[in-house]
């Protein structure tokens, strides 16, 4: 918690030193996608293997924008499964102006390991540009929507309203490099003490033409986990990423 709330001040501080330049006047191209696998293999005196991939489609138009997101993680030792995520996003962004949209969001995950087969969220919401520029963007959204838990056994399902808040900052070294930084806050509306935070920070460096370094650390916060199970999950991440 302490952690993000300091990249949260970090990112502000950051962003009120810099002149804010004017938007782009060329418009972002229709199609932009990437592809990344990071894939990780020991043996010896212990046996391992770790595999990851994500998939990121963004199709832009002059007044909304779909994004199509999705990643899994799957880790073995030992014969002996140590990991099994995945999740998957649609999001849609409807212009107001050139600042304001309004967005729909639907995300379902599976993640036994943090102590639920099936989440599914759909929730929609208000979202701002607070900085939007060739170098850099930095946008906040708030909403709200539903959650549907389908949680492992014994534990019975759950539903329940909840809200969200999200900030985003992207920051372009160049045309191939950049920095990335997003974190959300989803409160169970019915539970004080029950919600999830997300947070990702990124570098993004090109190798070659269409082909970069992607670094990552991510964490995945839940304050009211299934019984049994810890609250916090950590995932630092090396990857090669394919853009198209």
């Amino acid at each position: 918690m302490k952690r993000i709330i300091s990249s949260l001040i970090l990112m502000l501080c950051f962003i009120g030193i810099l002149n804010v330049p004017a938007w782009a006047e060329e418009p972002p191209p229709p199609w932009k996608s990437s592809l990344g696998f990071s894939y990780l293999e020991t043996s010896g005196n212990t046996s391992s293997q770790t595999f990851s991939g994500e998939l990121k489609v963004e199709r832009n138009l002059s007044f909304a924008k779909v994004t199509l997101e999705g990643a899994a993680l799957y880790g073995q030792k030992e014969d002996v499964t140590t990991d099994a995520s995945w999740f998957g996003s649609l999001k849609y962004d409807q212009n107001i102006t050139d600042r304001f949209y309004l967005f729909l969001l639907d995300r379902t995950e599976r993640d036994t390991f943090r102590g639920f087969e099936f989440r599914y969220a759909h929730q929609g919401g208000l979202g701002y540009y607070l900085v939007k520029s060739e170098d850099q963007i930095l946008k906040f959204e708030a909403g709200g929507g539903y959650v549907h838990e389908d949680q492992v056994d014994p534990f019975p399902d759950k539903g329940f309203p909840n809200a969200r808040a999200y900030a985003g900052y992207t920051y372009n070294f160049s045309k191939t490099s950049r920095f990335d930084e997003w974190v959300a806050y989803l409160p169970n509306l019915n539970e004080t003490k029950d919600y999830v935070i997300n947070e990702e920070t990124a570098v993004v460096a090109n190798l070659v033409e269409n082909l970069a370094l992607k670094v990552s650390f991510n964490v995945a916060f839940d304050n009211l986990p299934a019984p049994g199970f810890e609250k916090s999950d950590r995932v630092f991440k090396t990857a090669l990423l394919y853009t198209f």
